[in-house]
């Protein structure tokens, strides 16, 4: 088939699991695998900048042609191995996929990198370490988002950004799945379910699961049928994968859970009226 893939095998990279996940769904186990290292700025080199022209990982390679950004890689993949769908064969119901995939990329990134930032990154990565990473960093807003979460801990005003937008997120879902559908767009695993899984899987590694899905029974539920198949299970497979209670995720995230908690609690009763009126 050709394929090759540049990606990052840790159970917290979000990106490139979302592509290992959709390859283990597809039963396609034909790619070379090209392991990265962030900490060895790999994606800076100038032979993967060549393929890559930002800097970000994944990057797949399909008979020489390179395809880039998470979403599209997982796109891709379906539309060239036809047998095991993961999107739907209803145009409208293929669109209305298409806007959960575009829900997650606009609102899921940032808030995640959030909640990794403000436990492990900020408890665990020496202050001068950050300071030499960030004159590296190209994007002004991911700059700005990582300084403040950073410095300021849960009192950065990035931390109720990103709980408005996992908010956002899990009221939408919990509404579609009140039918009792299984996933989100009903019987069928698609695509939605392979691109937003491993953003929930940061909030299973930080221990924020619990508290912050409890008042969404439906998500919670689609998020113990998604983590029981094998394509999520390998994931702790990988390095960094929170098992261990006394892995860097695991306690930076019960460290900071108090006070994000009572962030979360701050967002609901702000916004309260948004509930209402999504309900």
């Amino acid at each position: 088939m050709g394929l090759e893939l540049y990606y990052l095998e840790e159970t917290d990279s979000i990106c490139s699991n979302r592509v290992i996940i959709t390859l283990t769904e597809k039963g396609i186990t034909d790619w070379t695998a090209h392991k990265m290292l962030l900490v060895n700025r790999d994606q800076f080199q100038p032979e993967y900048l060549k393929l890559n022209p930002q800097g970000v990982v994944p990057t797949l390679i399909h008979n020489g042609r390179p395809i880039r950004e998470s979403s599209l890689i997982c796109d891709y993949l379906d539309d060239l191995r036809p047998d095991l769908p993961l999107k739907p064969t209803d145009p409208v119901e293929r669109s209305h996929m298409r806007e959960w995939v575009k829900l997650f990329d606009e609102r899921g990134f940032e808030a995640t990198a959030v909640v990794n930032f403000v436990t492990k990154f900020r408890l665990t990565v020496p202050r001068e370490v950050m300071e030499e990473r960030w004159k590296s960093v190209p994007n002004i807003d991911r700059l700005y988002r990582q300084k403040s979460v950073i410095l300021e801990g849960t009192d950065s005003p990035y931390v109720m950004r990103a709980i408005g937008a996992l908010e956002s997120i899990f009221v939408l879902m919990e509404r579609a799945l009140g039918d009792e559908r299984p996933f989100l767009m009903g019987d069928q695993f698609t695509l939605a379910e392979a691109n937003f899984a491993p953003f929930l899987k940061i909030l299973e590694m930080v221990r924020f699961m619990d508290f912050w899905l409890e008042a969404y029974p439906l998500v919670r539920a689609w998020w113990d049928r998604v983590a029981s198949r094998e394509s999520m299970r390998q994931l702790d497979d990988f390095p960094y994968n929170a098992i261990a209670e006394d892995s860097p995720h695991a306690w930076t995230g019960r460290q900071t859970a108090p006070a994000f908690e009572r962030k979360l609690q701050e967002y609901r009763e702000a916004f309260a009226h948004a509930y209402r009126s999504t309900t």
